[in-house]
């Protein structure tokens, strides 16, 4: 049975930092937006470099510590960032960038995408950025229409091979909590149904396939083991529909944390990696680690060691940290 490294991240804002009024380009930044094939964005990378940012050291090695085969990842601006992040900083601390770079162009206002880097092929890909409630038969949340978009940002659909066995991810990011968290929770309920219909019309028995949708979901269901009621979850956890993986492959409750919001010093688990029924059967003590090395001294809970350079506030790699399993699967056999 194969077995692979998967990670989600969400790297904080992984946006292009160069001065491009020096670099003689108009609309520079529009341009290298418009970019969607992975040629041309190393085309650009070989140029110059649109990061420049020295946090983004920290960032590159959190996510080389996962050791990750796979890995998703929320808040990149777009292709021609995501090839520099991989190939000039990702390369530097894993020994080699991963070389499958995937992202499509979402939704958000800011422009910040959902993504994946991958060591395996992808041998399917489909962005779901402009799929609408209705189209979904999704009943949208208060204040939306069947003709909005079902996604703030995207749900990344993509389907990765090792030793000819395919297993497909979606990848995620739901609305934040900015505005309080029960008053914007009916928003990611709409976008966990949402989610939860992708699956259902990829595969016609959904429990007995493999596959996973990993993220930040930007909501949880318990604050250090004790449940909290009502989750912007639940369409894709109440009923069985998907296994949360920390919520057993970590018996610590307290360690299950992937984000600390300094203003009120509180943690929370707001990145997940779900299982699908028969995924979490055949992984029942999965390996998972969630690296805090590159988070702020504030986040006070963390203990270990971390990177250089890490500051009380910033500098960080991220206000998320990187969560990694060691997943075996059977998934399909490729068509020949």
């Amino acid at each position: 049975m194969p077995e692979l490294r998967l990670a989600t991240f969400n790297c904080e804002n992984l946006m292009m930092r160069c001065d491009f009024r020096r670099a003689g380009i108009a609309n520079a930044r529009q341009r290298l937006t418009d970019i969607d094939n992975a040629l041309v964005a190393e085309q650009v990378d070989s140029v110059f470099d649109v990061l420049s940012e020295d946090d983004r050291t920290l960032t590159a090695q959190a996510l080389a510590a996962t050791g990750a085969d796979v890995c998703a990842l929320q808040e990149v601006e777009n292709l021609v960032t995501l090839t520099a992040f991989d190939t000039r900083y990702v390369a530097r601390w894993a020994g080699r960038p991963f070389g499958v770079r995937v992202l499509h162009e979402g939704n958000d206002s800011r422009g910040i995408d959902v993504a994946l880097l991958s060591r395996l092929p992808v041998v399917y890909q489909r962005s779901h950025a402009r799929r609408t409630f209705g189209a979904l038969g999704v009943t949208p949340p208060r204040g939306r229409t069947v003709n909005d978009y079902a996604f703030r940002r995207d749900c990344l659909e993509v389907d990765v091979v090792k030793d000819g066995r395919a297993l497909t991810l979606f990848v995620c990011h739901f609305k934040s909590m900015h505005g309080g968290r029960r008053k914007t929770r009916h928003v990611r309920l709409a976008e966990a149904a949402a989610v939860r219909q992708l699956v259902r019309l990829r595969f016609e028995r959904p429990a007995e396939e493999d596959w996973v949708v990993l993220g930040d979901f930007n909501d949880y269901r318990e604050v250090d083991g004790v449940p909290v009621g009502h989750s912007g979850l639940g369409p894709l956890l109440d009923d069985g529909f998907a296994v949360d993986l920390a919520s057993y492959a970590i018996p610590d409750a307290f360690d299950r944390w992937t984000h600390h919001y300094p203003e009120d010093d509180t943690y929370g688990a707001l990145d997940h990696i779900l299982l699908s029924p028969r995924l979490a059967a055949q992984n029942p003590a999965p390996d998972t680690t969630i690296i805090r090395a590159g988070s702020p001294y504030h986040a006070a809970r963390h203990a270990g060691p971390r990177f250089p350079g890490i500051g009380w506030i910033s500098p960080k790699a991220s206000d998320h940290c990187p969560m990694a399993a060691t997943i075996k699967f059977e998934g399909r056999a490729l068509s020949a």
